[in-house]
Formats: C-alpha cells, sequence, structure tokens
C-alpha cells in the first residue's frame, strides 16, 4: 500500500463516485427523455439502438481500460475516460439526428465503460482488502441510486429545459471529476509499469466480447 501513502483519499472517492454515478445514470436517464428526442430527431426505427449501443461500447471497453491502466497509469486512463464520456455527452446534446446521437451514444459507453473499470481498479489500489468491502458498497450504492434517479431525473430535466440538457449536465460534473483526479491521484497510481501491449490479444479479446454480444 505504500504507493497509495501521498494520495488525498477523500476527494479521490469522492471523484470516482462522481464519475460512476455519472455513467451509470445515462444508462438510464435517457429512458423517459427518449420520446421527446423520437420527436426532435425522428428516426424511430433506430430508437433501440441509443440504448443498446452505449452498453455494448461500455463493456467492450472495460477490459481495454483496465489493461491499459495497468501499462499507463490509473490518472491517465480515468482522465481519457471521464473525458471521452464527457465528450460523447457534449456531441449527444449537440445531435442533429438519430444516427447522429447513436454514434456520439456510442463515444460516450466507451468513456463509460473505462469509469466502470477503473473505479474498482482506483479503489482496489487505494485501500487494503480489509476495507475494499465497504468501498464496493458505496460503489453498488451508485448503482443503485442511479438505477431508481435516473429515469426520474431524465423525465425532470426533459420538462424543464429539454432533452438536450439530459445530456449537457454531464459536462461540468465531469470536468470536475477530471479535475480532482488530476490533483489527488499521484505517485506510482498516476505512473503504471510501461509493459507493452499486447495488440492482438487485444484485438483478439475485442472481437470475442462484441460476437458475444451481438
Amino acid at each position: 500500500m505504500g504507493e497509495a501513502a501521498d494520495v488525498r483519499k477523500g476527494p479521490v472517492v469522492l471523484a470516482v463516485c462522481l464519475g460512476m454515478l455519472l455513467a451509470a445514470l445515462d444508462a438510464t436517464v435517457v429512458g423517459t427523455a427518449m420520446p421527446t428526442v423520437v420527436a426532435a430527431l425522428g428516426g424511430l426505427p433506430l430508437y433501440a439502438w441509443v440504448f443498446s449501443i452505449y452498453m455494448l461500447a461500455a463493456t467492450t471497453s472495460m477490459p481495454l481500460f483496465g489493461k491499459f491502466s495497468d501499462l499507463y497509469g490509473r490518472r491517465r486512463l480515468f482522465l481519457a475516460a471521464i473525458g471521452t464520456f464527457t465528450a460523447g455527452s457534449a456531441l449527444c446534446g449537440a445531435a442533429a439526428s438519430m444516427p447522429q446521437l447513436i454514434a456520439a451514444r456510442a463515444v460516450q459507453g466507451l468513456g463509460a465503460g473505462g469509469i466502470f473499470a477503473l473505479a474498482q481498479a482506483i479503489f482496489g489500489d487505494l485501500f487494503p482488502p480489509a476495507e475494499r468491502g465497504r468501498m464496493q458498497g458505496y460503489l453498488a450504492s451508485v448503482w443503485g441510486l442511479s438505477s431508481i434517479a435516473g429515469p426520474l431525473l431524465g423525465g425532470l430535466i426533459v420538462d424543464t429545459v429539454g432533452w438536450r440538457w439530459a445530456f449537457y449536465v454531464n459536462v461540468p460534473f465531469g470536468a470536475a471529476a477530471g479535475a480532482i483526479i488530476q490533483r489527488g491521484l499521484t505517485g506510482a497510481l498516476a505512473r503504471g509499469s510501461r509493459r507493452p501491449l499486447d495488440v492482438p490479444g487485444a484485438l483478439a479479446l475485442t472481437g470475442a466480447i462484441l460476437a458475444l454480444l451481438l
């Protein structure tokens, strides 16, 4: 646990849980927003892909982000994940057609998968085995909260400021989580091992996951 000694754990835990909350909410928040989205953008036959592509991209990217973080450091990869998720959220909010929204949801999902994977990895690095159960409980609570609050929050946002803000709202909070991680996650957790990446293995794993999911 020496590598975690110089990490301010409280802010890092807050940032990781915030990232998890944003990514988990976006799996459910669009449910109540989609009728309004379809009315604005059309593309009813593509309706299901707005949900499916997000989870497909997230599931595919999770093991890759985990491996990359071993090689290049937790901080760098968490910043890449939250940055990808935030950029995807902004693109979702700016979408002018259903295909654009689906493509942006794929980008968002890639980042979400990284957040899901790195939340587990960062907590595993920061805390000894005796404390990890409690930290896993925090992450489970975030998932439970998001499953309840997501549809309610989506409906509230659509009714008050419009469906695009169901995505735009992620941008400032994602930026805040990234800023906290940038300042708070230091030392060996930021550096990684620098071992070479097994590119054929990574491609094979990605293909296998896609084949199973599709």
